[in-house]
């Protein structure tokens, strides 16, 4: 079944898809892509790579130029290490989790075909010192409880080497139903905006000068991303990293934002890994202004996203960085906007269509 918009967030945001698991989340792509691309690939890191291939008098067809999109599959997760006697599961995160949203969260351990409920458990702040209670309970400290009675009752059920993902509904919300709600929007909805600008360039028979390759990346959240092999792959001249950002908007937050929800997709600068092509930025912006669409700059230099592998791949590749603005980031409950999911597939598509970088 074909899903589009906000019903393809949902899906996308339910598919069980830690790094290194993200085999649900690739067939469910691959099944929203039959018949939108020219051809697709699955290469050794497990990237699903998708192109749609340009036409018309300025195509070069012996020697194409490369646009890559890229938006990562995984989403942040646990591992189970050891089993109790007792039959609760020892675990350790899968990228980074603050221990602070964990303590009676609901999860399913397990793999891609298979998953059971459980419960992250520590002890109950009645049971806890003084001392405990004054801080944050330690991962080492955690269990998964999955009901087991003992080890060998859970072993029935559960591996060392099993997966756990947070078991979060997706929830449509707020004044004119205006939020969604749900795990894994990072980056899930950036997996959206690339199979729908996927459909939209197919469907419109765009004239680009260029191929656009969609790759749909695996391993971001642990810093081996399989993103570094797809740009080896593609060898891209261009490549547009669409991803989820962090939105500080609580009360006393004061100036520092980092982006704001109702802007539009946002525009990075600088982070961690990678500073952005500046005529990149110049013409998203343009490109926005010229269509009416909303987009920003975003206000921190914090985090790292797969454009620091793309870019410096093989000679080099322009980059830009264009993200969802959205609240709790690999927590249960990531919040987004969905206007501002709109406006950044329109404007990514917008940019693909009028195209005028060199």
């Amino acid at each position: 079944m074909k899903y589009t918009g906000i019903n393809l967030i949902r899906e996308l945001s339910l598919a069980f898809g830690p790094s290194g698991c993200e085999d649900a989340v690739r067939a469910l792509i691959t099944e929203q892509i039959q018949g939108e691309c020219d051809s697709y690939t699955v290469d050794k890191a497990g990237n699903l790579i998708a192109v749609v291939k340009g036409q018309g008098p300025d195509y070069d067809e012996r020697n194409p130029r490369r646009l890559m999109l890229s938006a990562h599959m995984d989403e942040v997760g646990f591992m189970v290490t050891a089993i109790t006697e007792e039959g609760y599961l020892k675990f350790a995160t899968v990228g980074g989790i603050d221990p602070r949203v964990l303590c009676g969260r609901h999860v399913l351990v397990g793999d891609d075909k298979h998953q059971i409920h459980g419960v992250i458990a520590s002890k109950a702040i009645h049971l806890q010192t003084p001392e405990e209670r004054a801080k944050t309970t330690p991962i080492r400290n955690m269990y998964i409880d999955i009901g087991a009675k003992d080890a060998e009752d859970a072993k029935k059920y559960v591996s060392v080497g099993d997966y756990a993902v947070f078991d979060s509904e997706f929830v449509i919300f707020g004044k004119d139903q205006t939020r969604m709600k749900g795990k894994a929007l990072d980056d899930r909805a950036g997996c959206a905006v690339l199979i729908e600008v996927m459909r939209e360039l197919r469907r419109a028979a765009c004239h680009m000068p260029f191929d656009v390759y969609f790759a749909f990346t695996t391993c971001e959240e642990v810093g081996i991303s399989g993103a570094n092999v797809a740009a080896f792959g593609i060898a891209p001249d261009t490549a547009i990293i669409l991803e989820a950002t962090a939105v500080n908007d609580l009360p006393g937050a004061g100036r520092n934002f980092v982006s704001k929800q109702g802007e539009g997709g946002t525009l990075s600068l600088c982070d961690r890994g990678t500073v952005y092509d500046m005529g990149f930025i110049d013409y998203a912006r343009q490109t926005a202004e010229q269509n009416g669409l909303k987009c920003q700059i975003k206000q921190a230099f914090t985090g790292g996203t797969d454009a620091a592998h793309i870019q410096r791949s093989l000679t080099g590749v322009r980059v830009l960085g264009l993200s969802l603005p959205t609240r709790y980031i690999h927590s249960a409950s990531n919040v987004a906007l969905c206007e501002d999911f709109e406006q950044t597939r329109k404007l990514v598509a917008a940019m693909i269509r009028n195209w005028k970088l060199d």
